[in-house]
């Protein structure tokens, strides 16, 4: 029986093998390509990593802190990490796209957001695309699962590649757990990284200058791959509080729900009861 695309290029994955098949990346910010699979990206020939959001939120906040008085000059240092982190990591021949949505507000317009992941999978017609899970961990996560979800629903089975998820973060039993999925019926890949595999994802999380005091948590020891199980966006992803609740941001778990039900009935979606 011939292996499925998700099975080949996992399998491809564990035995370090370059990959040809043109492949997408679409995640919420600089970084989150890195922390999921950033120590695989040498191995993507043919690779587009989409940026949903600028990675810079409206609050300034974070932008303060590294002392930017310009949001847009945050934003700027964001793309420029990014740049670096793909060139320590083996991957400087990455395409890369970003959009004009700030960050934490990826959800603000899922509708749109889809087309335009919907369009570029039309254009690109990519093999598979590798994106984040439906965890709760952080809106626009969870926004870039959607889109990917919906969008693949869009362009039809023709067109519609398959969807890799990669473990980045969400709470469970009260804390914050990084590197690993919420349970879900579908097999985990883990792909454990050698010393050199190590030291070049280091490498990559150190370019992310402004962001270390993040970064720090996650696990250098493994990458956890898994093919995308179907969701329900206008169910939470687990009980209980979701990860950026506890974060005093501008969007709770109930309202990030009911934008995606009004989008999927924008997008002529909503008799769906799975996707």
């Amino acid at each position: 029986m011939q292996a499925s695309p998700v099975e080949a290029f996992v399998a491809a994955l564990k035995a370090r093998r370059s990959i040809a098949e043109k492949l997408m990346i679409v995640v919420a910010h600089p970084d989150d390509e890195t922390l999921g699979i950033g120590a695989q990206l040498c191995r993507f020939e043919d690779l587009l990593i989409v940026h949903a959001t600028d990675g810079a939120p409206r609050d300034m906040h974070d932008a303060a802190r590294y002392g930017f008085a310009r949001l847009e000059d945050y934003a700027t240092a964001r793309r420029g990490e990014l740049a670096s982190a793909l060139t320590a990591g083996g991957a400087p021949h990455a395409r890369t796209l970003r959009f004009d949505i700030p960050d934490q507000e990826a959800c603000r317009d899922l509708a749109d957001l889809t087309r335009r992941i919907a369009d570029l999978l039309s254009s690109e017609q990519p093999r598979a695309v590798f994106t984040h899970p439906y965890e709760g961990g952080h809106p626009d996560h969870d926004a870039c699962a959607f889109a990917v979800h919906t969008a693949s629903q869009l362009v039809g089975d023709q067109a519609a590649p398959a969807i890799i998820e990669m473990a980045l973060y969400h709470r469970r039993r009260g804390e914050v757990a990084y590197g690993d999925f919420l349970p879900a019926e579908q097999p985990v890949t883990m792909l454990p990284l050698n010393e050199d595999e190590v030291c070049r994802k280091r490498r990559m999380i150190d370019a992310f200058t402004t962001q270390r005091w993040l970064l720090a948590s996650f696990p250098l020891d493994c990458e956890r791959l898994r093919r995308a199980p179907k969701y329900d966006f206008r169910q939470p992803p687990h009980p209980g509080a979701l990860h950026y609740e506890t974060l005093g941001w501008d969007v709770t778990g109930a309202e990030w729900r009911s934008v995606a039900a009004a989008a999927l009935a924008k997008l002529g979606l909503a008799e769906l009861r799975c996707l």
